[in-house]
């Protein structure tokens, strides 16, 4: 923006979330309300019919996992039998009933899922059944797993329950993180099948667990893009790294600084 803009010193209220990797930076004007990081509403607040996994949600989910990788110590799979549901609502159904049993069996148990479809059984004629994919932040008891869920799906397959579940100690949080949000293009897991009718969200996490500290500053526009400033060349630096040189960030918007905690830290140690 050119010194001699009109709107340069016009007052701001500069927000910065702090999280466990990222730092969130906004820019609003003074008397409009803050919004939340990535939730986008349109006019009438109402959301659109979901048909696909979409670039924003796996950019929502990524942030959401980056930044709770922490918590994490194992990951759960269920899937379902040969007679599997054909609808995302039955299917979020049997979800919300199994995290309110995995929450009586394990209170305070934290927890986020994903859906996926299985390629191999599409592969072989069986068509692409549904399976969920879970990380939590402590051991689940296999048998109790294979029990509870069979229960919720009520398969009439003989051997669902010996076959349906996984339980295992994570070893890379970060592929395990890569392999949840499915950011790769050609990965076809998240792909729906035909047939499959509202498939809905693909993704969850159970409130409260992304953690962050808010600082506001009340000052002209000048003042707040120039404490800005120092992070968006650190992060276009480490873009660059990344083999990333395009990405620019909207003016008078801000932007999340993807990994931005680190220089937050050492910024806030210089002044101490």
């Amino acid at each position: 923006m050119a010194l001699n803009h009109p709107s340069i010193d016009r007052e701001v209220l500069l927000t910065s979330k702090v999280y466990r990797s990222d730092v969130c930076f906004h820019v609003n004007e003074f008397h409009e309300p803050i919004e939340d990081d990535f939730i986008i509403r349109d006019k009438k607040g109402k959301r659109s019919k979901i048909s696909g996994y979409s670039e924003k949600s796996k950019r929502r989910y990524r942030f959401l996992l980056r930044n709770t990788s922490y918590v994490w110590s194992h990951e759960l799979q269920m899937s379902y039998g040969c007679d599997f549901p054909y609808s995302g609502r039955t299917a979020k159904n049997h979800v919300k009933r199994f995290t309110e049993a995995l929450q009586r069996k394990y209170p305070g148990i934290r927890w986020t899922w994903r859906i996926g479809f299985q390629q191999e059984r599409g592969r072989k004629g069986l068509a692409y059944a549904p399976h969920i994919h879970f990380m939590s932040d402590r051991f689940v008891d296999k048998d109790w797993l294979a029990k509870t869920w069979g229960r919720i799906v009520g398969s009439i397959d003989v051997n669902h329950e010996k076959v349906s579940t996984h339980v295992e100690k994570i070893r890379s949080i970060k592929g395990m993180v890569n392999y949840m949000v499915n950011y790769m293009a050609e990965d076809k897991e998240t792909a729906v099948p035909e047939g499959f009718k509202d498939v809905g969200r693909f993704w969850g996490i159970k409130r409260g667990i992304v953690e962050y500290e808010m600082f506001q500053n009340l000052a002209p526009y000048r003042v707040c893009s120039r404490r800005m400033r120092l992070f968006k060349r650190w992060y276009k630096a480490e873009l660059r790294s990344w083999g990333i040189y395009k990405w620019q960030a909207r003016e008078g918007v801000g932007f999340t600084a993807i990994g931005g905690r680190r220089l937050f830290d050492v910024l806030m140690n210089l002044k101490q």
